[in-house]
């Protein structure tokens, strides 16, 4: 780097230091978006999964064992029988209104059937609509019907005189004793499954806004005249002194997001802080040069930031983290590759869930890395429009 670009960087760095902090609203943009995302979302997803979420009943046997069984269904964390119904229809009126998102249905002489070894019919209905709530709660019912089935089948062994140790009535009642070990999120945690990429993607959000909005407002006053004067003439330097803080600013909260996640939450860590720290330095810089990049491409402030909005949306769905890749058509799925948040997860996954050797992740900081290429593609034409003020402003 030559003297006259290192002297005009510096002189930029310490415009747009005062220009940030002499104007609220980029520190509210990016310091205070970010405390306030993180407050949020760690306090949202403190327990980890939705508990107590209301379901109802409609008990037509009301007995022993169905008292029983809604006693059980009960006990489970994630749901709470609020409600019982008089007959079917109630019931559904109260799940399309809101106001459950399930409810069973025990049949009359439901313990009779039982105890005579018939089949009794037990049947729930779930709101699919909420898909969280309706997906837990389905598999929170199944598995209680199943036990409730299997507790029912040994007490009719004991009451038949079968002598037997306990293990072998289990072993008649579940023949197939399934053994589970969820690998990375043993606790099936919703935090750690959303709160690792939800928060990057606010992140690459922000920085890209922000990238647009720093270089975009000036090209809208017609500031860049003055830019370049204390960058020494040098578009280069003046691009590097208006990223250089930003890229300071968003990368202390990147890794100050993670040592919150991973050290204070305990969210698995499985890998090394110190390559993560480094990834999410690549990511921020990556977002920059794409930032720059939609600038460049479109030197007018309302549709560089248009763009970028669209965009940054657009690399949350492509991520893989709700909806996998593999399973999109295979015409979609090469999109994938324009979004550095897609490669960022990709490391997620290696160093903080299975803990993989660097070598399973080099080629995705390349993959962040060759983003930086972008902004020497628009070079020209941003340097046109920053000497030229041929753009209109609004």
């Amino acid at each position: 780097m030559s003297k006259t670009i290192y002297k005009g960087t510096w002189a930029v760095i310490r415009r747009e230091w005062k220009r940030m902090l002499g104007r609220p609203i980029y520190l509210f943009s990016s310091v205070f978006v970010m405390f306030f995302c993180y407050l949020f979302f760690l306090t949202f997803f403190s327990e980890g999964l939705p508990r107590s979420m209301p379901i109802g009943v409609v008990d037509m046997d009301h007995s022993y064992v169905s008292r029983t069984f809604i006693r059980n269904i009960s006990a489970i964390p994630q749901a709470d029988v609020t409600e019982n119904y008089a007959n079917y229809n109630e019931a559904r009126d109260a799940m399309q209104r809101g106001k459950i998102y399930a409810f069973f249905v025990i049949d009359k002489n439901f313990e009779k059937e039982l105890m005579s070894s018939q089949q009794p019919n037990f049947t729930f209905y779930v709101n699919d609509a909420y898909l969280v709530p309706g997906s837990l709660v389905y598999k929170e019912l199944t598995y209680v019907s199943k036990l409730g089935s299997a507790y029912v089948h040994k007490q009719l062994l004991e009451l038949r005189g079968v002598t037997v140790d306990e293990s072998q009535i289990l072993a008649t009642v579940q023949p197939i004793s399934i053994d589970a070990h969820l690998l990375a999120n043993p606790y099936s945690n919703y935090g750690v499954y959303l709160i690792n990429m939800l928060l990057p993607g606010i992140l690459q959000m922000l920085v890209l806004l922000m990238t647009v909005f720093s270089i975009g407002y000036e090209l809208k006053v017609k500031s860049t005249p003055d830019l370049l004067k204390t960058a020494n003439n040098s578009m280069l330097a003046a691009l590097m002194g208006k990223l250089i803080p930003y890229t300071i600013l968003f990368s202390i909260l990147g890794i100050g997001g993670n040592f919150i996640l991973y050290e204070y939450m305990h969210f698995p860590m499985n890998g090394s802080m110190v390559r993560m720290s480094f990834a999410t330095i690549l990511y921020v810089m990556a977002y920059q040069a794409i930032g720059v990049f939609c600038i460049g491409l479109l030197p007018v402030l309302r549709d560089a930031i248009s763009m970028v909005a669209v965009y940054s949306i657009l690399g949350l769905s492509f991520t893989g983290f709700t909806f996998p890749i593999e399973a999109m058509p295979h015409g979609i799925q090469v999109f994938q590759h324009l979004f550095p948040i897609r490669f960022y997860f990709k490391i997620y996954v290696n160093e903080a869930l299975n803990g993989a050797p660097i070598r399973y992740s080099i080629i995705y900081f390349i993959a962040i890395a060759a983003f930086f290429l972008l902004p020497f593609i628009v070079y020209e034409r941003l340097k046109k429009a920053a000497i030229n003020l041929n753009y209109p402003a609004k």
